[in-house]
């Protein structure tokens, strides 16, 4: 549960693109506690039609595996594998912490598998050498270094969502007021560029509201809301905060998409994303509200970075 703020640790983007798969960082944060990276990783889109997908079966066509140097000789995994280099030649792996997979399009479709994962790594500082593999499907080790923020940048950033500082403004009045089109658009998010540090963008006693991640991806913004409660204020299947965007004189609310809630012992915590056009501009005006939480409207500025 993102109960805590972080220093934003990687600007997100392709780590590696090649033939049999391609990983992106979709979001990472450094904490004093640790160092939390979610990362996303695609595989082409199989163009075969079922029979031609059977004929090969038949003839025993696979990938050749990639040689493990890294990975021990068998391991549990069955998916991308992620680690860090804690000396030169050896690697610590380590199981993701939250996960989603899909199947992708019918091959006639644009989109193959995909498999997005969050992994948590011990407390890292300046930087860090994060190691890839994928051997079943011909995905060999590859260690990438990335550049991290240092513990005094980390330290002054990790900081508690009911603390950190909060600063809106009331909801102009609007003579306009829409729901935005359902989009088709599913952005390659891990493609993007983070343009914006992680916040909280609306509190009360027992409810807040974080913006987790806010992605560029060419002429759309990705976002991802997290809404915590405690004390039972809400629970679960609650949908969690409500998002709109202030454009000029209109009021558009969002609909949202991926996202998941979980409840219990008084707790609620819900995830969710939102795809909107960028503003012209680089301040995007956010309406924000939890009705069933008592957090009502409030305009939060964000500055695109």
């Amino acid at each position: 549960m993102v109960d805590t703020l972080g220093a934003l640790a990687h600007r997100g983007g392709l780590l590696v693109q090649r033939p049999e798969l391609s990983v992106g960082v979709v979001q990472a944060v450094s904490r004093t506690s640790g160092l939390t990276i979610e990362l996303l990783a695609r595989q082409p889109l199989d163009r075969r039609d079922a029979v031609e997908r059977q004929r090969d079966i038949r003839a025993g066509q696979r990938s050749q595996p990639a040689p493990r140097r890294l990975l021990p000789d068998f391991d549990e995994g069955e998916g991308l594998r992620v680690g860090w280099l804690d000396r030169p030649d050896h690697a610590q792996w380590v199981f993701s912490t939250r996960g989603e997979s899909s199947s992708g399009d019918h091959y006639e479709g644009t989109d193959g598998p995909s498999t997005r994962a969050q992994f948590e790594l011990p407390p890292t500082f300046d930087e860090v050498d994060l190691v890839l593999a994928w051997p079943e499907i011909g995905f060999a080790e590859t260690v990438t270094r990335l550049s991290l923020p240092d513990r005094a940048t980390v330290a002054g950033a990790t900081v508690s969502v009911w603390q950190a500082p909060v600063n809106t403004t009331p909801v102009p009045r609007s003579a306009n007021q829409r729901t935005a089109d359902m989009r088709d658009e599913r952005p390659h998010i891990e493609a993007g560029s983070i343009v914006a540090q992680p916040r909280v963008l609306h509190r009360g006693r027992d409810a807040v509201v974080v913006l987790t991640r806010l992605t560029e991806i060419d002429s759309l913004l990705s976002l991802e809301l997290v809404s915590i409660a405690r004390n039972s204020l809400v629970s679960w299947p609650d949908p969690g905060a409500t998002l709109a965007v202030l454009a000029g004189d209109d009021v558009v609310e969002l609909s949202s998409g991926n996202g998941e809630s979980t409840g219990g012992n008084g707790r609620f915590h819900g995830r969710c994303e939102f795809v909107v056009e960028r503003p012209a501009t680089n301040v995007l005006d956010l309406l924000v509200a939890w009705t069933s939480a008592k957090l009502w409207d409030v305009q939060a500025q964000i500055q695109l970075e």
